[in-house]
């Protein structure tokens, strides 16, 4: 049997997005926004070992069963496709969680529609506005880089620019083989993605009025844009705390589960979202 089920919720411009859900679950929601490339792969150690949460996993545009991006897409867009998830499944309020981009989309959704927050977890949130030139620059060339690869159909020297800072030179053999057919789908929407990511500057006032719980993960071992954007953030966010998760990149979720589930509960404690005992 499967862990999760796929469905769909309809996006304001009338797209269908795809999403899963965990099979079987009625505790509280947890909305989980996964990271460019990776899918929703990025959660697979949170909902198997966190049964007692109601997981829901959008497929972002470009990902998995979900369609392309949008022309011009932009991450206001995205947090309204993410919260038809909610309308779907006729949810109020939910803890978001997100990993990157998926990060950045979350605090969007906080910006837009706040009543929809009962907390927030945000893993390395792309945001070159806070980190700086050098991240821009570091994003531009990226989508370019890629674009070019993707153009001269070079698929899989576009998955290792991605890849190999990640997982060694071996990545391939790491990811597997299923999820590399994955990857190799969802590669041609990582520069639109990033361009969003390029434009998105909420401002420093709009994000002081977040007032919401908010945890902010970074890895020990990740790049000094993401360790940045935490610690300007945490400047920011009036309600906001840091946590630093050992042996991991930017990938804390997937790089060391252990330690990072033993974070997100114990936040999830803190703001009473857990089940009821019994």
């Amino acid at each position: 049997m499967s862990v999760t089920e796929l469905a769909w919720a309809t996006t304001p411009n009338g797209t269908k997005i795809a999403y899963e859900r965990r099979v079987g679950s009625a505790g509280p929601p947890i909305l989980a926004l996964h990271g460019v490339l990776v899918g929703t792969s990025n959660w697979v150690h949170q909902v198997l070992r966190l049964p007692q949460f109601q997981w829901l996993l959008p497929h972002l545009r470009g990902h998995g069963n979900s369609p392309p991006p949008m022309p011009h897409q932009t991450i206001e867009e995205a947090a309204l496709d993410v919260e038809s998830v909610l309308l779907a499944e006729r949810i109020d309020r939910a803890v978001v969680l997100g990993n990157s981009l998926g990060a950045t989309i979350a605090l969007a959704l906080a910006l837009m529609r706040p009543h929809r927050i009962h907390g927030l977890v945000l893993v390395e949130p792309s945001l070159p506005a806070l980190a700086g030139e050098e991240e821009r620059e570091r994003l531009r060339h990226s989508a370019a880089l890629v674009r070019e690869l993707l153009a001269a159909g070079r698929i899989e020297e576009a998955l290792a620019h991605f890849l190999e800072p990640r997982l060694g030179p071996n990545w391939a053999e790491k990811a597997g083989q299923r999820r590399l057919e994955e990857w190799r789908r969802n590669i041609f929407s990582t520069p639109a993605w990033i361009d969003a990511v390029l434009a998105f500057d909420p401002g420093p006032v709009p994000l002081a009025a977040i007032d919401c719980p908010t945890l902010l993960v970074y890895g020990a071992e990740t790049q000094p844009g993401y360790r940045r954007t935490i610690f300007a953030l945490a400047d920011l966010l009036p309600h906001a705390q840091i946590a630093e998760v050992p042996r991991a990149g930017h990938g804390a979720p997937v790089d060391n589960p252990d330690a990072f589930n033993e974070l997100f509960l114990g936040f999830l404690s803190a703001i009473e979202w857990l089940p009821s005992p019994g």
